[in-house]
C-alpha cells in the first residue's frame, strides 16, 4: 500500500472534517441553537408510565377533554416510538381564565384542538435543570409547522437553503418558576414519563398569528413610530430622484425570495408608543418630519455617487431596531456585516447576557468592525426592563408593555425614545 498516498488521504479526510466542524459554529446564532441535549430530568427517579397514561391520571380535566377530543395520539405516534416529547398542560384555571369551558371544548373541532395542543408539544425532552442554569431562554420547536413560512437553516449542510416553519416556544426557569415567551407559567413542578414530561403551566398558549408590521399597524398606540418610519422611507426614494429605496418594512414582514430561501427572520423590536414620542416633545409624526427639515435632510452627491447624511429622526429610531440604520460599512460592504439574531424576550434584556453580544460580523473578508450591542439594560423598582444606549444621560426607555408575541419574535412597547448617547435634541 501506498503509504503517502494513504497519509495525503488521511489528511484530506481531516481537513473535510474540521471545515464542517468550523461551519457548523460560525453558522450557530441565538436563534439556531440546537435543543437542549436530553437527560436526567428533575425529578429525578424511573418513570414508570407513559404520557398517555398521565395524561388520563391527572386532574388537569380541561386538557384530558381536549386531548380526547383530538387525534394527537395519533400525531404522536407518527414520530416513532422512539420520540419523547415535552407537553406543556394548562391548568384547568388557565383554561377557564380564556373562555376554554368544558362545553365549549366539546363543541370545538378536533382540528382546532389538534392546532391548540401541537402548539403544547415539543418533540423533544426539555431538561428543567438546563433551563434554571442557562443566563438566555433556551429555544424549542412545538410540532406545529406554518406551511407558508420559511427560516434560515440550521443545518451547515442547508446554509445556501431554508427550514420548514415550526411554531416556538422560547422557555426559562427563573426562581423555581418556567417562563414561557417571557411571560410567567407557574411553579408547578414537571411530571416524568417513560416517552417525556409533562409541565403543567399556568397559561394557555395561543400561536402567534401576525408579524411585525401587522402587529404595529394594527396597534395605535404605535401610530406615530409607523408614519414616521413610511415617511421617511417615501422622502428618501424622493431626494434620490426615486434611483435609491429604502425599505422600512425590512425584516418586518413576510419577504419572498423564492420557495428555495427564507421568508422571514426572527427578532423584537423596541417599539416607541405615541407617548414616548410625546415625552420627547413631539405631538405627532408631522413635528418629527419638520425637526428632520431643521435638522438637514440626506441629499446625493452624483459626483461621488453615493447619498450624503441621515434624518435626525435615525439617530433617534435606530436602536429600537437594534441599529439598524446606523451600522459599520465600507465599499464592500455596503449593507454591513450578517446580522445575528435580535430574538430576545423581556428576561433576556439583562446585561450580564447582552452586553457584548455581536448585532453584526465583520463581514466575509473581515474588514468591518465587529458592532457590539450599544444598549444597555436595567430594572425599574417594580422590575420592569429599561434601555438606553450605552454611555447615555437620555431618560432610559421602560417597557411597559413587553412579549407582544408575533410570528417573528417579540414587540417590547416603550414609554421613551431611545437616542444614541451623543445625540442632542
Amino acid at each position: 500500500m501506498n503509504s503517502k498516498k494513504s497519509y495525503n488521504q488521511f489528511r484530506a479526510f481531516n481537513l473535510l472534517v474540521f471545515c464542517v466542524l468550523m461551519l457548523f459554529t460560525a453558522s450557530c446564532r441565538k436563534d439556531e441553537f440546537m435543543p437542549v441535549p436530553e437527560g436526567e430530568i428533575v425529578p429525578s427517579g424511573e418513570a414508570t408510565t407513559n404520557l398517555k397514561a398521565l395524561i388520563d391520571a391527572s386532574s388537569y380535566t380541561f386538557f384530558k377533554a381536549a386531548w380526547a377530543r383530538s387525534t394527537m395520539d395519533a400525531k404522536l405516534k407518527a414520530f416513532g416510538e422512539r420520540t419523547k416529547f415535552t407537553l406543556l398542560v394548562p391548568t384547568d384555571a388557565a383554561f377557564l381564565a380564556e373562555g376554554m369551558t368544558l362545553e365549549k371544548i366539546k363543541t370545538t373541532s378536533p382540528e382546532l384542538l389538534d392546532e391548540l395542543l401541537m402548539y403544547h408539544t415539543i418533540a423533544s425532552v426539555v431538561n428543567p435543570r438546563d433551563l434554571a442554569e442557562r443566563l438566555d431562554n433556551t429555544i424549542e420547536k412545538t410540532i406545529l409547522p406554518n406551511s407558508n413560512l420559511r427560516v434560515k437553516p440550521i443545518s451547515p449542510f442547508n446554509s445556501g437553503g431554508s427550514d420548514p416553519y415550526f411554531y416556538r416556544q422560547y422557555l426559562k426557569v427563573e426562581q423555581g418558576h418556567l417562563y414561557l415567551n417571557g411571560k410567567d407559567a407557574g411553579d408547578i413542578q414537571p411530571i416524568p414519563a417513560k416517552n417525556g414530561i409533562l409541565w403543567p403551566v399556568s397559561r394557555l398558549l395561543h400561536k402567534p398569528t401576525q408579524t411585525f408590521l401587522e402587529a404595529l399597524e394594527g396597534d395605535s398606540r404605535f401610530e406615530i413610530y409607523v408614519d414616521v418610519m413610511k415617511r421617511c422611507s417615501d422622502l428618501y426614494f424622493e431626494l434620490t430622484e426615486y434611483n435609491l429605496e429604502r425599505p422600512w418594512t425590512s425584516g418586518l414582514d413576510i419577504e419572498e425570495r423564492g420557495s428555495y430561501y427564507p421568508n422571514m427572520d426572527f427578532g423584537a423590536v423596541l417599539a416607541p408608543t405615541n407617548a414616548a414620542f410625546h415625552a420627547a416633545g413631539f405631538a405627532d409624526a408631522d413635528a418629527v418630519m419638520e425637526f428632520n427639515e431643521k435638522r438637514g435632510l440626506p441629499y446625493v452627491d452624483w459626483d461621488r455617487g453615493e447619498v450624503v447624511g441621515m434624518f435626525a429622526s435615525d439617530s433617534l429610531l435606530t436602536l429600537h431596531r437594534w441599529s439598524d440604520l446606523i451600522f459599520p460599512v465600507n465599499a464592500n460592504f455596503p449593507g454591513g456585516g450578517s446580522r445575528n439574531s435580535t430574538c430576545f424576550y423581556s428576561n433576556d434584556l439583562k446585561n450580564d447576557l447582552l452586553a457584548n453580544y455581536i448585532l453584526r460580523d465583520s463581514g466575509r473578508e473581515g474588514t468591518l468592525p465587529l458592532m457590539i450591542m450599544p444598549l444597555e439594560f436595567g430594572k425599574t423598582a417594580n422590575g420592569a426592563a429599561t434601555i438606553k444606549a450605552k454611555g447615555s444621560k437620555h431618560t432610559p426607555a421602560v417597557v411597559v408593555d413587553g412579549d407582544i408575541n408575533t410570528l417573528m419574535g417579540p414587540i417590547h412597547a416603550v414609554d421613551h425614545l431611545i437616542p444614541l448617547a451623543d445625540f442632542k435634541f
